[in-house]
């Protein structure tokens, strides 16, 4: 993903908590796992934060439907892109211990990067954890069931907290039309881009649920899918706090007919440790 930021600091500076250990997170935000560490992880490292998604709602002290810079109750959408989706907070449901990310073809109304308005070709969900949870380096893992809808983009990332761009990490990106998935690197401060594409090494991306992770220490990346380490990076590494966004975006404009812009993402856990 590449995103439009607005760097508004008055924003920025509204919304910081006292960072702690490299983490920034409101004192109710839960600090206990429900799933064993990865293979391999550190043995100082230690949950730093979890999200099952029980209950009926979505815990909002956390959990953020739009861009920061954009957040506002009629929805928003990346204009760093060609995406044809209208993010709304309806898109963004919870239930049986699931987030469904929900995209679909229904005209919706929305705005223009510079607020005219704007019909989209559809609408769909989008969560961050901005401003409810920021941190700096640790291991991230998201477990996700990938929808197979024409032109559907869903993608897990992070951003950095002080609403500049770069940096952007890719945990994974995936285009409908494919069979392997996306990693990447915006560094902070380069016009290079660093990105690897991975197939997954158990089963094919479009059955059954599927594990991504991240490690992001000071001086390396490396990917996971599955268990399986598929890149790694050295060079140009984020070294500030960061936030996490999970999106279902619309790549390809929809056709009036078809089954364009249909789908839904499931997101079971998002887990972060940290040193």
């Amino acid at each position: 993903m590449i995103v439009a930021v607005t760097a508004l600091a008055a924003i920025a500076g509204a919304v910081l908590w006292g960072s702690s250990g490299g983490n920034e997170f409101p004192a109710e935000l839960p600090h206990v796992t429900a799933a064993p560490a990865p293979p391999g992880l550190p043995a100082a490292w230690r949950p730093a934060f979890v999200a099952d998604f029980s209950g009926s709602e979505l815990r909002t002290s956390v959990w953020s439907t739009c861009y920061p810079w954009q957040e506002q109750p009629s929805g928003c959408t990346n204009f760093g892109n060609p995406e044809y989706e209208w993010y709304l907070p309806s898109q963004v449901r919870q239930s049986g211990g699931i987030l469904h990310l929900v995209a679909q073809h229904v005209p919706t109304q929305g705005q223009t990067a510079d607020g005219g308005a704007k019909q989209y070709s559809c609408r769909s969900g989008m969560v961050t954890t901005y401003p409810g949870f920021r941190f700096e380096y640790g291991y991230v893992q998201v477990v996700v069931r990938l929808p197979d809808g024409p032109g559907l983009w869903p993608a897990f990332w992070l951003l950095a907290s002080d609403l500049k761009w770069p940096p952007e990490i890719d945990i994974f990106e995936h285009w409908s039309n494919i069979d392997y998935v996306r990693v990447g690197l915006h560094p902070p401060g380069a016009t290079d881009n660093f990105s690897y594409s991975a197939k997954p090494p158990t089963a094919d991306l479009a059955v059954g649920w599927h594990t991504f992770g991240l490690s992001w220490t000071a001086t390396k990346l490396t990917w996971f899918i599955d268990g399986k380490a598929v890149a790694t990076f050295t060079k140009g590494i984020p070294r500030q706090l960061m936030y996490i966004v999970a999106d279902l975006a619309q790549s390809s404009s929809p056709t009036p007919s078809g089954g364009q812009c249909s789908g839904t993402m499931l997101i079971r856990s998002v887990e972060v440790w940290r040193p």
